[in-house]
Parts: structure tokens; sequence; C-alpha cells
């Protein structure tokens, strides 16, 4: 009697214990599954597609400039595209930013990144243009800092940017080449940074290269959901990289298949190695995919961008 007993006491146990892990498997939370970001850039000077929002997790405008004083310049920022950008979000879920700087645009980054009231004071000038226009956050593209002392400032200038934001929710992110090391400060100072993987020497933007720029962060403690790898929506000839051709204009001469990276001497990434990059940089568990630039896109079933969103 005692036996059996003992034996359907034991069996009352396990049955109990099995009831209480499945309870407390059912009301656990699940760990979230990080954002794969699609990041595109629309350069002022082209017409906005509104469709770009089906695929697009972020937008951004470029650009504004910087003034001597730490006030921002916006001559070349139209406010009916804001107006559209902003449509976009409410349409699409698409977060909005304002780039500023790039390529012959950095001027006045090191005068304000240098001046600790200059910095506090731009920090301020931003965080009132994005509240006001309705904004997501800044991308920064400082091209390029020319010493250890200039880095220093510029990770100095996001982390004031970052300490502004931070009430309002806002983001701050960097555009930087997979060669640039401002340190591990850096990391704490934004939420993501857009690695500039093109413009190299030769074929100019190609899958071992791809990888090369992201080792190359990773190696310097970024953390891999806080890169964003850049691919080109355009093309360089090898020989002479000051001739570039869009993408839609490869195409539309070339029609290249969809495994055709190179046409005459010219360099891109066709939708096999922009696939390729995509299925990357998710087995790295990167925080995504930025494209420079949208405009330079196809709108048939050629486009990158599609290629990108069905291989997410």
């Amino acid at each position: 009697m005692i036996d059996k007993l003992s034996l359907w006491w034991s069996g009352l146990t396990i049955m109990l214990g099995i009831a209480i892990l499945s309870a407390c498997a059912r009301h656990t939370t699940p760990t979230p599954t990080p954002e794969f970001l699609i990041v595109g850039y629309l350069p002022e000077y082209r017409p906005l597609d509104p469709e770009w929002g089906r695929y697009l997790t972020d937008i951004i405008y470029f650009s504004a400039g910087l003034r001597p004083d730490g006030e921002l310049d916006t001559g070349r920022l139209s406010k009916q595209t804001l107006a559209a950008l902003r449509d976009m979000r409410t349409t699409y879920g698409t977060r909005v930013f304002v780039a500023l700087g790039g390529w012959e645009r950095s001027q006045h980054f090191a005068t304000i990144a240098l001046d600790p009231t200059l910095r506090e004071r731009f920090a301020q000038t931003l965080t009132t243009y994005c509240l006001d226009n309705q904004l997501d956050g800044v991308d920064l593209d400082w091209e390029f800092p020319q010493n250890e002392q200039e880095n220093q400032a510029y990770v100095a200038m996001l982390a004031a940017i970052r300490r502004a934001f931070a009430p309002h929710s806002l983001r701050v992110s960097v555009a930087l080449a997979g060669w640039q090391d401002l340190g591990p400060e850096l990391f704490e100072a934004i939420d993501r940074i857009h690695v500039m993987s093109y413009d190299h020497q030769g074929r100019h933007a190609t899958m071992a290269q791809a990888i090369a720029d992201i080792e190359a962060w990773t190696a310097r403690g970024a953390p891999p959901e806080k890169l964003v790898l850049g691919v080109p929506f355009y093309g360089r000839e090898i020989d002479n990289p000051a001739l570039a051709l869009s993408y839609a204009q490869i195409v539309s001469r070339y029609h290249p298949a969809p495994e055709v990276d190179e046409v005459e001497g010219i360099y891109f990434n066709g939708i096999a190695t922009i696939r390729q990059k995509t299925r990357y940089a998710q087995d790295q568990q990167l925080g995504g995919i930025m494209i420079w630039e949208l405009g330079q896109d196809t709108r048939n079933e050629t486009s990158l961008l599609r290629a990108i969103y069905e291989s997410r």
C-alpha cells in the first residue's frame, strides 16, 4: 500500500510540474526579432516616388549643410518634399531622416565639432529642427575628418546630438567608410553606422569588399546590429572611376542578366549580388542594408530595391 501511494504521489508531482512549466512557457514574453532595416537616401535633386515606402523602413533626405555659427543651412531642402515624406510615413510607416553634409558638402564640420559651445548649440538646433518638421532623426556624413583631433571631436559632436535627442526618442546615425576608425566611444554615441561599402579602387563594390568592410568594423568592436551595409545603385568605370552611370542607365543601355555585375568595363551590383549582400547582412545579424541612392533604381522587375525587399 505504501509503495502504491508513493508511486501515485510521484506521478502526481511530475504531472503538476509539467503543467506549471507549460503555463510558464505560454506566458513567457518572446524575445522580439530585431528589425532588419532597408534604408534609402533621397538626394534633393531627385523626385520622390511615394511607392518606395512599400519597401523602405527608413528614408534619408539628402542633404542640409552646417553654418559656422552652429546653425543649419536647409536651403537645398524642399518643404513640399518634407511634407510628402511625412505622408509616406503616414501611409507606410517609413521613418524620415535628414542627412547633414556629404561629399563636397562637409564645410564647417570641423569648426563646430572642435568647439564645445558650438557643438551643444548645434545639437539643440538639430533637436528643434527635427521636432518642428516631425522627423525621426538625422544622419551625419562628414567627408572626412583630417586627423585624430577631428576624429575625437566628431565623436563628441555625435554624443552631444544623441544626448539632446534622447528625451524625444530621436535617432542619430553616421555614414562612414570601411577604413575609418573614430575609436570605441563612437559606438555609444550613435544608433547605427551606415557603412559606405562602395567607391573603392577598381571594381568598386564587390561582395568580397563588403565583407572586408564589415569585418573591419566588427574588429574595432562595433556591435553588428548597429552596422548597416551600404550598397550602390550605380556603376563606375573600372579604369576611369570618375565616369559613373546609374543602375537605371546601365539596364537601359546594356540589359544585363541578373547575375551580371560588369558591362563594357563598368562595374556595378546586379540583382544577384544585391541579393547576396542582403542575405549576408541577415546572416551576420547586421542592422540592415543602406542604399545610395534611390533615384538611380529602375521601376520595374529589374529594381534593386525590390530585390532587397524580397531577399530580407
